[in-house]
């Protein structure tokens, strides 16, 4: 059981990219959120751990929605303040590894969800891309095999399927199994997420049904403004900026954003050179791409949680999980603040790193 915590003159960033309300006590406890309010009104329970939270704003932990967690020590990426992840691409012997640890609110590893291996053709990325350990590809030939792929990811427990589509390195699915591949997922309740490489894969994408961008696609040459407009109304993005940030991605996601497109953080964290914890670049990023920063932490806490699924995660009120992320200053002045972090609670369980 974790401790009662109690984290007393914070500001709070309630998850909702409303500004931080100063002078704030968070009581946690059973690892569910208590109370919050002023600190001259809600005092810590006898026998509560009590943090001061003076000259510091408590989040809500980070939500990634695009990982690569057998790269890093899971530990390392929980005390950085990333309380949820989602892994996208990993063989389905070392994920259970993973996902044994992380089962466990205590563990030092955030929260797991994952997709397990990727959906492709024989030849097709990741088959033969220098990250992917041997099985984090599932080659299928044909509308058969994709539909009894679909079914044992969901039987193994993914959290959604992923597909690539990258057309820069090889062959990709057709397009009828690509829509078979998102019609078998859907009748499982699970979404499918696209790694594409061309503007030509992401047309593709869209006329099957995909409801989300692994990755805002990597063609050199941008997308058309018009097809950015209908992904815009059909479509959520993981942009992943840090990665690539080249000025046809940077546009077009920009794009994306102006004509109301949804974003959630995530930062292929492992496959490339995103930290292990918060990447203060990637949500740079966004903000550049319009996105104020409020916003910005929202994508990665609020909006990230809700678009998994996850219910009563990446909000600080009562009755929320308590994944709480405490950081000295004010990182909606200054996102570097969220590189000074003081503690990492997860369900209520502080990570080795936390102060008190």
């Amino acid at each position: 059981m974790p401790p009662t915590l109690a984290v007393v003159g914070a500001a709070v960033f309630d998850g909702t990219g409303s500004a931080p309300v100063a002078g704030r006590t968070v009581v946690a406890a059973g690892g569910v959120i208590e109370r919050v309010g002023p600190a001259g009104e809600v005092v810590p329970p006898p026998g509560a751990l009590v943090v001061d939270g003076t000259g510091a704003t408590l989040l809500p932990g980070f939500v990634n929605a695009h990982v690569h967690l057998g790269f890093h020590p899971p530990g390392r990426v929980l005390a950085g303040g990333v309380t949820t992840v989602r892994d996208l691409g990993w063989p389905q012997e070392r994920l259970a590894a993973l996902r044994r640890e992380a089962a466990d609110p205590a563990a030092a590893s955030p929260r797991l969800l994952a997709a397990g291996q990727i959906l492709t053709v024989p030849g097709g990325y990741p088959t033969r891309a220098p990250w992917a350990p041997p099985g984090t590809a599932r080659p299928v030939d044909g509308v058969a095999e994709a539909v009894l792929a679909v079914a044992e990811l969901a039987g193994a427990g993914a959290a959604v399927v992923k597909v690539a589509l990258d057309d820069r390195v090889g062959p990709t699915l057709p397009a009828a199994v690509l829509a078979a591949v998102v019609k078998a997922a859907g009748e499982r309740g699970l979404g499918v997420t696209a790694h594409v490489g061309t503007a030509a894969e992401v047309a593709k994408a869209l006329a099957a049904g995909v409801g989300e961008l692994a990755h805002w696609p990597f063609d050199p040459g941008g997308l058309p403004a018009a097809l950015v407009d209908a992904l815009a109304g059909s479509m959520v993005a993981v942009p992943t900026l840090h990665i690539d940030p080249s000025p046809a991605r940077r546009a077009g996601v920009r794009r994306f954003v102006a004509r109301g497109g949804r974003v959630v953080y995530g930062t292929d964290l492992g496959n490339q050179g995103p930290p292990p914890g918060v990447d203060v670049e990637e949500l740079h990023l966004l903000v550049e791409a319009g996105l104020d920063p409020g916003q910005a932490l929202a994508a990665a806490t609020s909006a990230a949680a809700a678009h998994l699924g996850l219910d009563g995660t990446g909000r600080i009120v009562p009755g929320a999980r308590a994944d709480l992320l405490l950081v000295e200053g004010n990182p909606l002045a200054d996102l570097a603040a969220l590189e000074r972090v003081r503690l990492v609670a997860r369900d209520g369980h502080l990570a080795a790193n936390s102060r008190r």
